[in-house]
């Protein structure tokens, strides 16, 4: 996952996760046998499942996200290539977040 240009891993959840100009990309599902996917909307979600439930499937605690579970066992590298450049491809065309700059520490003075 980390060979597709502008990701890079960080903790999600206390879990390795790949991310792509600060956005959440994919990451290998901690109690599943699967691998953990957003996609553009539950509307792309809902397709997904119904077009290929061998494939795709997500759990009670999904159903109210645009994220979708790929079984490990039925999955390619193919596919798995192709649905990472394709959505990594829809992320990187999103304007950048914008966060707020964080706040400078203070700087501790010892008193002697």
């Amino acid at each position: 996952m980390l060979s597709i240009p502008g990701t890079d891993e960080r903790l999600w959840f206390n879990q390795p996760s790949v991310f792509i100009h600060d956005r959440f990309l994919a990451k290998t599902h901690h109690k599943e046998d699967a691998v953990t996917l957003q996609v553009g909307s539950m509307e792309m979600r809902d397709m997904m499942l119904e077009a290929e439930p061998g494939l795709f499937y997500i759990t009670d605690h999904y159903r109210k996200f645009p994220f979708v579970l790929i079984r490990l066992s039925a999955l390619t590298k193919a596919v798995l290539k192709d649905m990472l450049m394709g959505r990594a491809a829809q992320l990187a065309a999103m304007p950048p977040i914008k966060r707020r700059p964080k706040k400078a520490a203070k700087k501790k003075t010892v008193k002697r």
